[in-house]
């Protein structure tokens, strides 16, 4: 693969143009991932004692909503978010995956996923804190870290 890199002082937001072969292998799953890449977002809008902040989604461990409340759960404290679940999942990058009907983690944040007669507990890296995953979502978690290497 080459990369090529123009700088253009006319233009407002990336342009990327991909030259593939007749028959590459999966062109849309490729085109897919560079619109995911360029699309999410690298901050997330939260508040903490009424101040608004622009968390970096790399500092998040996971999101989690509870009643009509989301938070966003980093390894030193938790931020309240203005959107639904489904709204910040759908912003986030593709590393967020969703573990259970009202939790969303962060797959490069996984340190440990542990089946036991309770649930799927998640543990985290350098964190006390875990998170129970739901008997659906356990196989696909399970099997996205094993293909990351991050299991």
């Amino acid at each position: 693969m080459k990369v090529h890199l123009i700088q253009n002082s006319e233009i407002d937001v990336p342009r990327i143009t991909l030259e593939i072969p007749d028959d590459y292998p999966d062109s849309d799953a490729l085109v897919a991932a560079l619109e995911n890449l360029v699309s999410a977002v690298v901050t997330l809008t939260v508040s903490q004692r009424g101040q608004l902040i622009q968390l970096p989604v790399t500092d998040i461990l996971f999101i989690e909503a509870t009643g009509h409340q989301v938070a966003a759960h980093t390894r030193t404290g938790v931020y309240r978010v203005n959107h639904s679940l489904t709204a910040v999942g759908d912003k986030l990058p593709s590393e967020f995956m969703r573990v259970s009907k009202s939790a969303i983690v962060n797959t490069h944040q996984v340190y440990a996923l542990t089946k036991t007669l309770t649930g799927n507990l998640i543990a985290f890296h350098d964190s006390p804190k875990q998170l129970y995953a739901s008997r659906r979502y356990y196989s696909p978690l399970k099997y996205r870290l094993e293909q990351k290497g991050l299991l």
